[in-house]
């Protein structure tokens, strides 16, 4: 099965992602109870548990508690994963009952694919048991997303039709994020204060700094007086030009001269905590907006996964209504009495 929309196949695969708890499974004792069907197809409690394992992990990524849950949070928490689950099913068996493409060539590709990184199949093979998991299940783990993708293709469900005006519409609500500051062409020569300087040294640094000044005003170029006094390599290289810079990114005092004074007109010595500044500034240019040319792929590759969004989740919803699902999780009481009660 070829994939036409890659940019969208990581967000299907996001969705899909726990059709491996989901799909019907044989009557096992040690898969524990079975706390949800679909059509008739089981979905156990060890099939909850490992999904939850999975949201807990990404819980705990992000700092948050996963331990000593009031029970009626944990109990949410499993309704959230135990739908999720349900969705998964609903979706693979739509693609099991679809008249669907082979996706054998497909499984063995990536199988392949990562296993070349490993040596062998083989060897794939015994890193896949370190982790509890085999070549068996990773086959079935892509044949199942694979099916899965599929349908959503036949469907038309990744193949989202986004009108030109939409994308014009979304450059324009969020066109401030594509701002560009004013920004100036800058001359700078910079003379280094260490934190720790006494005020004597303090006063030498600064006589440079003006001894500097008077030499561009007496006709000597910015090129020459860098590379007479400044103690910056880069700009000693460049002749003191730091080329276009955007307001905002200077010190606040350097900014403030920088985007105020005229243009080829050399600025006062300029103190700011990092040392002295000279400054002449070459050409401005005023703030303006990434064209909308230059935004369009990215904008339209956001609607279009939205949109993709929104069809799976129309379509999910759609099959759950027609679909006979029956849930067997129970809540668990908080037994415990509070002070006084």
């Amino acid at each position: 099965m070829r994939n036409k929309y890659p940019v969208l196949f990581a967000t299907i695969l996001l969705l899909i992602s726990s059709i491996a708890y989901s799909a019907p499974q044989q009557e096992k004792n040690d898969r524990g109870e079975i706390v949800a069907k679909v059509n008739g197809a089981p979905i156990y409690e060890k099939d909850l548990n490992e999904s939850l394992a999975l949201r807990f992990n990404k819980r705990k990524k992000y700092g948050m508690q996963t331990n000593h849950l009031q029970p009626n949070v944990a109990y949410a928490l499993k309704m959230q994963v135990l739908d999720e689950l349900i969705n998964s099913a609903v979706l693979y068996q739509a693609s099991m009952a679809a008249d669907l493409p082979d996706v054998e060539d497909q499984v063995n590709q990536q199988i392949l694919s990562l296993a070349s990184t490993f040596g062998s199949e083989e060897d794939y093979n015994k890193f896949l048991k370190t982790k509890n998991s085999s070549l068996e299940k990773k086959r079935a783990y892509f044949r199942k997303s694979y099916l899965v993708q599929a349908y959503f293709d036949k469907m038309g469900l990744t193949t989202p039709k986004i009108p030109e005006e939409d994308i014009k519409a979304l450059y324009e609500q969020q066109k401030k994020s594509f701002r560009i500051p004013e920004q100036v062409k800058l001359s700078q020569i910079f003379i280094k204060t260490d934190k720790d300087v006494s005020p004597e040294q303090k006063k030498k640094i600064l006589k440079s700094a003006q001894q500097a000044k008077q030499l561009l005003l007496d006709g000597k170029t910015f090129d020459e007086v860098t590379k007479k006094l400044s103690e910056n390599p880069e700009l000693v290289v460049s002749g003191g030009e730091r080329g276009y810079i955007k307001k905002g990114v200077l010190p606040k005092e350097v900014d403030s001269v920088a985007f105020s004074i005229m243009p080829w007109k050399i600025s006062d010595v300029i103190e700011s905590k990092f040392g002295y500044h000279i400054l002449m500034i070459a050409d401005k240019k005023p703030a303006t907006f990434t064209p909308y040319e230059k935004t369009r792929d990215f904008l339209l590759k956001y609607l279009e996964t939205e949109a993709v969004r929104k069809n799976v989740a129309t379509h999910t919803q759609e099959l759950r209504e027609k679909a006979n699902i029956e849930i067997f999780l129970k809540e668990e009481k908080n037994t415990d009495k509070k002070a006084g009660s």
